[in-house]
């Protein structure tokens, strides 16, 4: 059996998948959050374990919410918008005149 075909009758585990769905949420966040923490608690010399482990059970269940409040209803307004019949704009050709320097839009 070829390698490629067996990923593609199964389906890949729950947590990559979830991790997969916030991804865009951590990547927005994860900048922001040592910098609140540098602001709040101040930053050590040397991180350790303990305080990688911390930060990510800070980062993933922040980034969870973001996505849910933040970004989902964002992605929905947008397709919301993109969708609606009414409100598409029509074509327009963008034209210069012959010194180049006047620009007119003709709808």
């Amino acid at each position: 059996m070829p390698s490629g075909t067996a990923t593609a009758t199964t389906s890949p585990p729950a947590p990559l998948t979830g991790l997969g769905t916030i991804s865009y949420s951590v990547h927005l966040v994860h900048p922001v959050l040592p910098a609140a923490i540098d602001g709040t608690v101040g930053r050590r010399r040397q991180d350790s374990l303990v305080h990688e482990v911390a930060f990510l059970a800070v980062l993933l269940p922040l980034c969870v919410l973001t996505h849910r409040y933040v970004e989902a209803p964002a992605q929905t307004s947008g397709r919301r918008l993109a969708h609606h019949p009414g409100d598409q704009v029509s074509k327009s050709t963008v034209s210069s005149s012959d010194t180049g320097n006047d620009w007119q839009v003709r709808t």
